[in-house]
């Protein structure tokens, strides 16, 4: 998931919000003049609105990026799931990352529900609180890019389905299945805490048959 992170780095500026900030203006100018070997690594791209009227995207990810980042986050195989997007992709299930120290062998697999390791602070980190905010912060930065990308700008939801979506509706696809969260604690009867809590251990790497 940590890949995924660059995605939250984006915010579109509207010539109204500019105007109103012509110091955040000016540094930003020169930034974009003065740094070049900086600046390549963001998208800073401007499209017109409303006659002369400007927005301006900040970004880490270009278009061709976003496309390639978003092919993979919604793909089922990797990281989309039924509970929303998983910490790690489900592709380690069958090909876990290895790595060798001092003749030791250390791995990193895809586990659904609760850990089997304490490396990386075990249930806690990405297998715990921060796996849903993360959720939300990348449902809140497709919503902010939509308005600059529009509904021209579409991709597949899920990766090879031929279903086209915008990125406001891919927000509320992944948006419904974090809810899918709660439909089902509620459908498991009286110890909704306790159901609550172990479908948000299985949601945290989303493997549906872990169930």
């Amino acid at each position: 998931m940590v890949g995924l992170l660059p995605l939250i780095a984006a915010e579109v500026l509207e010539d109204e919000l500019l105007e109103k900030l012509p110091s955040f203006s000016k540094r930003m100018r020169w930034f974009l003049d003065n740094r070049p070997d900086l600046a390549q690594h963001i998208s800073y791209l401007c499209t017109i609105h409303d006659g002369p009227r400007c927005q301006r995207l900040l970004a880490i990810p270009s278009q061709e990026r976003l496309e390639r980042i978003l092919r993979v986050m919604l793909d089922e195989s990797e990281f989309l799931s039924p509970h929303g997007l998983r910490a790690l992709s489900r592709t380690h299930l069958e090909h876990p990352y290895r790595f060798d120290v001092q003749g030791n062998e250390w791995r990193v697999d895809y586990v659904a529900g609760e850990g089997t390791s304490g490396l990386f602070g075990g249930n806690s980190n990405w297998r715990g609180p921060v796996w849903m905010p993360v959720n939300v912060l990348i449902i809140r930065s497709l919503l902010n890019l939509y308005p600059f990308y529009g509904d021209d700008f579409k991709v597949e939801c899920p990766t090879g389905s031929g279903n086209l979506m915008t990125l406001f509706e891919v927000a509320h696809e992944i948006e419904r299945r974090l809810q899918a969260i709660a439909c089902e604690a509620g459908n498991l009867g009286a110890d909704a805490t306790r159901a609550s809590w172990l479908i948000f251990c299985r949601a945290r790497t989303g493997d549906e048959q872990s169930r």
